[in-house]
């Protein structure tokens, strides 16, 4: 059993971690909590609205959610901090989904009581093996045109892209690695952190600790399973309609592949690197980790937030985005992405089907008037271990002639 003083150093190494350090807000609510649980009191909603986030009396929590989303948050830093910094603690600061009250868990004691399998390592090496068979098997087996391709290419969404003439570029983001101990190569690790998705990222944290000044980005690419998976239908795709196309990463992309392809981006939002550029002067603003999207709604004049629920290997909603865009040289650019693999499963699924496609025709039709050539829509896609069962439009827009995009 731990008393107060244990308690309040375990607090004192989580607020000084890299994963708290510069947020304030989450500092003082987790403050507030482990305090509210050393004085044996259960914190109520309305309570950590008023004291912590500065709300006025007349707080609703029925009407305002902003206590559940820092909840939420805030479950999601400690994960992140007990991944990283905070692997090796052994008591361990647990806040249940539905509550406001945390507890301290002995980690090491409810770990050994789960059994963890000795040959987990296999497990990413299996899930690797059976990605590939599913590309292999599901590109393969695809012989004849599907009804899909034909819906595609009959449909305004799809219609100018495909049949442009221009060389299409698919580009699978991949994962920001890089090395630890690069100099001996016999203990060298490979590392991936959900904080460090670009350069100036993996500088910043270099520059934080001198001992990590000899680490180095991973030289090859790695993809995660949102940008393999849906990929066997965009090559089935560009195949049965004789498209003339080539494949890259986007940490590879460089200035000239914008200029000279139509471009199709599949991955998550972490893995856009290079091509985050194309994210300019959009109405959506995208939070990496913890994984929130938000929109400007100007019919009801009002900033809507939509985070990231659940874990992806249990029941999941995730949010994605799809972009299509003029390119830099009248070409055409589309982004299909999502912060996991149930939203850019769902969103493929969505623009592959004749039914849901006719849908979002008579959604544009209803807002606009007419099937824009170039728009943004946000999805919200429901799962269970990262596959999907329900994709929806939660919004979408039209990208003016005007707006200014490079």
């Amino acid at each position: 059993m731990l008393n107060n003083s244990e308690k309040k150093s375990i607090l004192k190494r989580i607020l000084q971690s890299d994963a708290f350090v510069n947020s304030q807000v989450y500092q003082k609510l987790l403050a507030y909590l482990v305090e509210a649980s050393i004085n044996n009191k259960t914190p109520k909603e309305y309570d950590i609205a008023t004291d912590v986030l500065h709300k006025t009396p007349d707080f609703d929590p029925s009407q305002d959610t902003i206590v559940r989303v820092h909840i939420y948050n805030l479950r999601k830093k400690l994960d992140h901090y007990y991944s990283h910094e905070g692997s090796e603690e052994e008591f361990r600061i647990e806040l249940p989904k539905g509550h406001y009250e945390i507890n301290f868990v002995d980690f090491k004691k409810s770990k050994i009581k789960t059994g963890t399998p000795r040959y987990y390592w296999l497990v990413p090496i299996v899930l690797l093996i059976l990605s590939n068979l599913f590309f292999l098997v599901k590109y393969f087996s695809a012989k004849e045109t599907p009804k899909s391709v034909n819906c595609c290419l009959a449909s305004p969404i799809w219609k100018d892209f495909l049949t442009s003439g221009l060389a299409k570029q698919i580009v699978l983001g991949d994962h920001f690695f890089f090395i630890k101990d690069s100099d001996n190569r016999e203990k060298r690790t490979i590392l991936r952190r959900d904080d460090i998705n670009t350069w100036d990222e993996f500088s910043v944290y270099k520059a934080a600790q001198i001992e990590r000044r000899n680490y180095i980005k991973l030289r090859y690419p790695m993809f995660p399973r949102n940008s393999v998976w849906p990929f066997a239908d965009i090559v089935n795709l560009f195949s049965k309609t004789d498209q003339n196309f080539s494949l890259n990463y986007s940490s590879n992309v460089t200035g000239n592949d914008f200029k000279n392809n139509d471009m199709l981006f599949i991955g998550s939002l972490h893995t856009l690197t290079n091509l985050s550029q194309i994210f300019r002067n959009s109405n959506f603003k995208y939070q990496i980790y913890p994984n929130v999207v938000s929109y400007y709604d100007e019919i009801n004049d009002t900033l809507i937030t939509c985070p990231e629920v659940g874990d992806p290997v249990t029941y999941h909603i995730d949010y994605g985005i799809v972009r299509k865009i003029p390119g830099p040289t009248n070409n055409i650019i589309f982004i299909f992405t999502s912060f996991h693999e149930t939203g850019t499963i769902g969103i493929i699924k969505y623009f592959m089907n004749q039914a849901t496609l006719q849908e979002l025709e008579q959604k544009f039709m209803q807002k606009m008037g007419h099937v824009p050539p170039f728009y943004e829509i946000l999805f919200k896609a429901s799962g269970y271990n990262r596959t999907d069962y329900t994709t929806e439009i939660v919004y979408l827009t039209e990208i003016g002639p005007d707006i200014k995009l490079w």
